[in-house]
């Protein structure tokens, strides 16, 4: 077991999502990445906060120096900062699986402002079921490992099918809701079914 995992599972009064992300952290392999956009947003939500050590310690946590948005990096590196910025932001969220799903939010709507997101929110056209139809697409274009697939259970309702996926659940729950806001799905929310390992299935809806 890597030292970042043991030091998660031995963090004083650990959590089960502390426990959960060292246990995605080791089964990572070398070729899994994400990309650049993906640790920026998660850097962004951390400098909120207004604390700049808090910053650095996540960046630290990294192992990286800096991030270009198309640029891949190791999903370990990723999974590492992800967890010193849960610990972070739990105070203000209350908890880690809230700040997590605030983390996926967040990761998202820095996606959608970079170029290639903002190909994907004109192609959409402000609409909610368009954009879930893209989600696949958009996990792909961000992640070298995974598929997402919709399932629709009615005109405004569906669900995600994700597998073989690393991101912490809270972090995917967070991450449709943010595609969801993007293009004004109002009461947009997203509720998870099932988990089993990496794969999970999670049911959405918007009026």
């Amino acid at each position: 077991m890597s030292m970042q995992a043991v030091a998660l599972l031995d963090t004083p009064g650990g959590s089960d999502w502390e426990r959960d992300l060292a246990w995605r952290m080791e089964r990572t392999r070398p070729g899994d990445t994400a990309r650049g956009v993906m640790f920026k947003g998660t850097l962004e939500a951390v400098r909120g906060l207004g604390d700049g050590a808090a910053v650095r310690s996540c960046l630290e946590a990294s192992g990286e120096e800096r991030f270009v948005d198309a640029f891949n990096y190791p999903m370990h590196s990723l999974l590492r900062m992800l967890g010193c910025a849960a610990r972070q932001l739990a105070p203000r969220y209350g908890g880690g699986e809230e700040a997590l799903k605030e983390l996926g939010r967040r990761t998202k709507a820095d996606y959608l402002c970079s170029p290639l997101g903002r190909v994907v929110k004109v192609l959409t056209h402000g609409s909610p079921r368009r954009m879930m139809e893209s989600a696949p697409d958009i996990h792909r274009q961000t992640m070298s490992f995974g598929t997402w697939s919709v399932e629709w259970t009615g005109p405004s309702s569906g669900r995600v099918v994700s597998r073989g996926d690393f991101l912490p659940v809270a972090c995917q729950e967070g991450e449709l809701e943010g595609l969801l806001r993007a293009t004004g799905g109002k009461r947009a929310w997203v509720k998870r079914e099932w988990v089993d390992g990496l794969d999970g299935g999670f049911a959405f809806a918007w009026e």
